[in-house]
C-alpha cells in the first residue's frame, strides 16, 4: 500500500511532503529488524535486548505513528476527497489500521506477555516467529 502511495504522489508530483513522511517509516524498520534478530538468535545479552525494546518503542512512535496521524489528519481536512485525493485516503487509512495493530502486537509481545491468546501463530517448538 505504502509502495503504490509513494508511487501515485511521485508521478503526479503531488504532495511530494508526503512521500518523504511515508519514508520516514523505514527508519524505524532498522530497529524492528534488529528486535527480530535478537530474538531469533537467542542472543544471551538480556540488555540488549531490553535497551533495543525501548528505542524500539520510541521510534515507531516518532517514525511511525506520529507522521501517520499527521498525514491522515491533514488529508482528511485538507485534500479533497475525489480522484487522486480518495485513494490516498484510503491508502492512509488501511496503513493506519495495519500500524496501529503492528503497534498492539510489539507492545502485547514486548512490555505485556501475560495478555497474550493462546497458541495461535505459534510454530513447532510453541513460539511465536515474528511478532514474539
Amino acid at each position: 500500500m505504502a509502495i503504490s502511495a509513494f508511487i501515485s504522489l511521485i508521478i503526479t508530483g503531488r504532495f511530494l511532503v508526503a512521500a518523504v513522511l511515508l519514508l520516514l517509516v523505514e527508519v524505524s524498520n532498522i530497529f524492528l529488524t534488529v528486535r527480530m534478530l535478537l530474538k531469533m538468535s537467542n542472543v544471551p545479552s538480556p540488555a540488549l535486548y531490553e535497551a533495543n525494546k525501548y528505542i524500539n518503542l520510541v521510534v515507531y512512535f516518532a517514525f511511525r505513528l506520529a507522521p501517520q496521524a499527521y498525514l491522515t489528519c491533514y488529508f482528511l481536512r485538507h485534500v479533497e476527497l475525489q480522484g487522486q485525493g480518495a485513494f490516498l485516503t484510503a491508502n492512509l487509512l488501511l496503513l493506519d489500521a495495519m500500524i496501529l495493530m503492528y503497534f498492539s502486537r510489539l507492545l502485547r509481545s514486548d512490555f505485556f506477555p501475560s495478555l497474550r491468546k493462546g497458541s495461535a501463530g505459534r510454530d513447532v517448538d510453541g513460539e511465536k516467529f515474528l511478532i514474539d
